[in-house]
């Protein structure tokens, strides 16, 4: 039978009704629609702090002998207190630590997991999951703190490196610090906590892990404070090793495919 074309409602084909059927599906509530939404309002507030940035947070880089010694003494605390796995957290110099410093008005703009082993730390920048020197990290940053996460032993954290190290050339998760995580993405702090076997890629902008965070998800082992240009004093012992914790039932960690 002949199709009628003039009427724009009329029953067009089996094809027809599937496109439409994916037309719809597209915009339901919490599909791919409501996050490019979200990822419009969010990167239009990102780009109206990157305007201010200059004007309030920015921090100029400070570079010298006396700065390099500063940050060596940052190495040699981290090297006394630290352990595999545990959270490197600073308050970088780069614009997208300023971004996060203004956008969540808080101190720290990163956090990094510690390889202490290789004096490395694996991190999750705009790029995507990467290896970075420590040296490297703590040259670009302003003030940085050592985190012990709250269940962290030497044989967790060697572990926590590992896992780490197995999400590298992941990219960046841009929906995820807005609140619509991508399981196949990681933003620094995400990447950090699951690799710690916190559970991570909870739903909402009020969920979001910032670096600022992190300190309450463990115990503080050192701060550097604000760069100044004067040596931090190197501890002079090591920081035990917690208690093991007493055995709890078993749970599931989500674990990016």
């Amino acid at each position: 039978m002949p199709v009628d074309l003039s009427n724009p409602r009329r029953d067009r084909g089996p094809r027809h009704r599937r496109d439409r059927r994916r037309g719809h599906a597209a915009g339901r509530p919490g599909g791919r629609l409501v996050s490019v939404a979200v990822a419009a309002l969010g990167w239009l507030a990102l780009g109206l702090v990157i305007a201010s940035c200059a004007a309030s947070q920015g921090l100029q880089r400070k570079e010298g002998p006396a700065y390099e010694a500063e940050t060596a003494s940052w190495i040699a605390a981290i090297r006394a207190l630290g352990g595999p796995g545990m959270w490197v957290v600073v308050r970088g110099y780069h614009t997208g630590d300023d971004v996060v410093a203004v956008a969540t008005n808080a101190t720290f703009s990163h956090a990094a997991v510690l390889d202490l082993e290789r004096l490395k730390v694996i991190e999750a920048i705009g790029d995507g999951v990467q290896v970075k020197p420590l040296l490297a990290l703590l040259r670009e940053s302003h003030r940085v703190q050592l985190v012990r996460p709250a269940a962290w032993t030497a044989e967790l954290g060697a572990e926590a490196v590992k896992r780490a190290r197995s999400q590298v050339g992941r990219g960046y998760d841009f929906l995820g610090i807005l609140g619509a995580p991508d399981k196949k993405r990681w933003y620094c702090s995400e990447l950090a906590a699951w690799s710690m076997g916190i559970p991570v890629d909870q739903r909402g902008p009020w969920r979001v892990l910032h670096p600022q965070d992190m300190q309450r998800k463990g115990t503080l082992l050192f701060d550097s404070a604000a760069r100044d240009g004067r040596q931090d004093a190197a501890p002079t012992a090591a920081s035990p090793e917690p208690a093991p914790a007493p055995p709890v039932a078993a749970t599931t960690t989500e674990v990016k495919p």
